[in-house]
């Protein structure tokens, strides 16, 4: 080959010109070349063409046509040296990332390492900036650090130089349960796809819409998302475009080169059900987090307990010492399947108790911590013990003592006391490592007004919440009014607010019946159905209790077909016996500062025997019994102003009417 016309030849590949054309017409004049010298100028020049192909963001499809081509061409085999990533991306920086992901979280080598291979991969194959970077699955039990794992690399990666931001922006998709709802869902989706932030991260899906998931898989698949009607930005909204000329029209979202991470507890396969197969096929990283071993939780344990010596020096000067009673008090007390939210609280409580000590012994400078049979602190030679009291234990005794106290209902108790029990063993079975079936724990009280439903709603939540099993323990109790909306679209996101508001508690829907007002009531039949997907969604973090007469509750379960099978637990709360109503009364009076004579006790027994006996459901039961004792105290006031010496506290039974 003359030189002329290998320099002519160099000057056409490397002088990053466009036109291929004329490569390809100038290249006929060198069919002289042989394999080993094409070869040998390719290998010499991969400085200047990796050059060329990061300058010119030619994709690797369009080179490899080009090889082709040239091998066509010269009837030689050409080899292309493997792309090399350097700079700030390069492998050592990634080794660096990676070393010091796995010191920030314990335990997760392997999830690290893959994680690192995750955000790496793009540098190496390449990415359109238009569309999404790379979509990356995170899956494993709760408490084992997946949301931590994902912060810390949004950190590295902005510690090295690699993006702009650290944030991670999070997509709650458990916000955008229901269609009507899609303003807001492209409102945050929007946000977070133009934002500095280099990673989403999309959370609890199996909640959202079918219709917001499509969206997140058109991202992951074709890197972009189409809009099913067109939109503006105007005042920091997302806004329908109602001119057909409207300037800057939005009708898709572009990727921007965000990288989605889908946070899931459910091997991948599963997430077929929500998003296809076609979403999992696409998806090549899929890390999981594992439950820590024995070496790791030794090393989390003793970081935690670091940070708190920290803590402790910094806030008020004090140097903390551990003992080694501690660290196995910790370890005793660590519960698999909540990871480290089971050593959090203890971690707390302690520091708190350590704020009170310094408060009262001003100028105390170190302290001791052991454990021994319950943990205490040592300074100045004394000896304290920590007020870790079990909030869980005080509160069962609570709630039992209530229990107790309240008249009649045995059949109730028992129900409840089996349930409790059963919670007892499936905790022992979780802490041994055997499998825990889960019982429905949604449920129907079916009875008169009065027989105590809504007192043994609220016991319901108290107890679930002592027992672990729901995080908040509040009762939300509401009636059809807080659910079915004025007019179209308004009941689905009524009813969800509602089931937001109860999550991590008990939802009690009073008189539930109502809601249910034949096949033409389209607005009850909406908040229903929500009723359900809302069970569903939030099986582990909701309790549902229906109230209401028994007749009607048996003919409201027949409107939809998975509200039978959903309510196992329907429990009858029967009429009160007269002698029980008369137990009633005597109880309320005494939640009232009074106390009945015992000359009512016949009296009253045989009145309410015979209201019960009417069965009456306006005006018996524990109303009834309230009612008379009400208008007993009113009655006794007069009689008090007429003789002054009478005890202010007693209820005679001249002071009951119990003539009607």
């Amino acid at each position: 080959m003359k030189k002329e016309e290998r320099e002519k030849l160099l000057e056409e590949v490397l002088n990053k010109k466009r036109d291929y054309n004329s490569i390809y017409t100038d290249s006929l004049k060198v069919i002289d070349a042989t394999e080993k010298e094409l070869n040998r100028m390719l290998s010499e020049n991969k400085k200047g063409i990796d050059e060329l192909v990061n300058k010119d963001n030619y994709n690797d499809a369009y080179l490899n046509s080009l090889k082709n081509q040239m091998e066509n061409d010269f009837n030689v085999k050409i080899d292309v040296p493997e792309k090399v990533v350097v700079g700030k991306a390069s492998k050592e920086v990634f080794d660096l990332i990676e070393k010091e992901l796995k010191e920030t979280i314990v335990g997760q080598d392997e999830a690290c390492e893959r994680l690192c291979m995750a955000f790496r991969r793009p540098y190496i194959t390449g990415s359109d900036p238009k569309k999404v970077r790379n979509s990356i699955v995170v899956y494993g039990t709760n408490g084992t650090g997946r949301h931590q794992l994902i912060n810390s690399m949004g950190q590295l990666l902005k510690k090295n130089g690699l993006t702009v931001s650290s944030e991670v922006y999070v997509l709650d998709m458990k916000r955008y349960q229901s269609s009507t709802q899609e303003i807001l869902f492209l409102q945050d989706l929007y946000v977070a796809l133009v934002g500095k932030n280099p990673i989403i991260l999309i959370e609890n899906f199996k909640e959202a819409s079918p219709i917001f998931n499509r969206m997140l898989s058109e991202l992951v698949l074709d890197g972009r998302c189409l809009l099913n009607q067109r939109y503006t930005f105007a005042n920091n909204q997302l806004q329908e475009a109602t001119a057909k000329l409207s300037k800057d029209v939005i009708d898709h979202l572009d990727g921007n080169d965000k990288t989605l991470v889908f946070i899931s507890e459910d091997n991948p396969t599963k997430l077929m059900d929500v998003f296809g197969k076609s979403f999992v096929d696409k998806i090549e990283d899929k890390i999981q987090t594992v439950k820590f071993s024995e070496e790791a939780l030794t090393k989390i344990i003793e970081q935690l307990l670091k940070d708190l010596e920290l803590k402790s020096e910094t806030q008020f000067e004090l140097d903390l010492i551990i003992d080694d009673s501690l660290k196995t008090y910790l370890k005793e007390n660590y519960e698999p399947n909540d990871g480290i939210d089971s050593l959090t609280p203890i971690i707390n409580k302690i520091y708190n108790c350590l704020v009170n000590i310094t408060l009262k012994n001003d100028g105390l400078n170190s302290l001791t911590l052991i454990y021994d049979e319950t943990i205490k602190a040592r300074f100045n030679e004394k000896e304290l013990d920590l007020d870790i009291v079990d909030d869980e234990s005080q509160e069962r005794k609570e709630i039992q003592a209530e229990l107790d106290e309240i008249v009649g209902l045995n059949s109730v108790k028992d129900y409840l006391l089996s349930l409790e029990n059963n919670m007892k063993i499936m905790q022992i079975r979780k802490q041994k490592g055997l499998k825990v079936t889960e019982v429905s724990k949604h449920m129907i009280f079916t009875g008169n007004p009065g027989t105590g439903k809504t007192t043994i709603a609220r016991i319901v939540s108290r107890m679930m919440k002592a027992a672990g099993i729901l995080k908040q323990g509040q009762l939300v109790e509401v009636t059809r009014a807080d659910l079915v909306g004025k007019y179209v679209g308004h009941t689905a996101p009524l009813t969800m607010n509602v089931i937001n508001s109860a999550l991590g508690g008990v939802l009690f829907i009073d008189e539930a019946y109502s809601l249910y007002r034949g096949k033409d009531d389209s607005f009850g039949l909406e908040a229903i159905d929500t009723i359900v997907k809302g069970m569903e969604d939030h099986r582990n973090d909701l309790i549902v209790i229906l109230a209401g007469y028994t007749k009607e509750m048996s003919e409201f379960l027949t409107a939809n077909s998975g509200l039978k099978s959903r309510f196992a637990n329907i429990i009858q709360f029967d009429d009160y016996t007269g002698e029980e109503m008369m137990l009633i009364a005597k109880s309320i009076a005494k939640s009232k500062g009074y106390f009945l004579n015992e000359e009512c006790d016949k009296p009253l027994q045989e009145y309410f025997t015979i209201i019960q006996a009417k069965g009456d459901p306006n005006t018996g039961n524990g109303r009834l019994a309230r009612n008379k004792v009400e208008e007993a105290i009113l009655k006794q006031a007069k009689r008090l102003l007429d003789n002054p010496d009478d005890d202010i506290s007693e209820l005679k039974l001249e002071d009951f009417n119990l003539s009607d």
